[in-house]
């Protein structure tokens, strides 16, 4: 049992990886529910593909590396690290950033139900007088 929402939440992993939004799509369920770092929920998998339209354009290059993860019952949970760049301006700035995250998939009828992050949040600020 513990095979399948892993497996679900690692392709998961693999479509915001590979900014596919068709996938992303196909992964959740109708009723799909994002909680951010600052423990806002959103719900809704066509109003989320448009939230992660919109973030994969603020945050090029956007990328989760797992290091572990494990599975209990219909849950997944991912341990490593978020990064990306800044656009502002729609010009994408130099640098990078990276942060230690965890995320918690719920997964249901082989979808994922619920996406949580768990992360400092300093880093969706660009860096200042660039």
């Amino acid at each position: 049992m513990a095979d399948l929402p892993m497996s679900v939440a690692i392709a998961f992993v693999e479509a915001i990886n590979a900014a596919d939004l068709m996938a992303l799509r196909r992964l959740m369920t109708d009723d799909h529910i994002f909680t951010d770092a600052l423990g806002r929920s959103f719900s809704g998998a066509d109003q989320l593909i448009a939230g992660w339209q919109q973030f994969l354009h603020a945050y090029p290059d956007y990328r989760i590396q797992v290091h572990h993860a494990f599975a209990d019952g219909m849950f997944a949970g991912i341990f490593g690290r978020a990064e990306g760049k800044w656009r502002v301006n729609d010009r994408v700035l130099p640098g990078s950033w990276s942060v230690a995250a965890a995320w918690l998939a719920e997964i249901e009828a082989g979808r994922v139900k619920q996406w949580r992050v768990f992360c400092d949040t300093g880093w969706t600020a660009p860096p200042r007088g660039v």
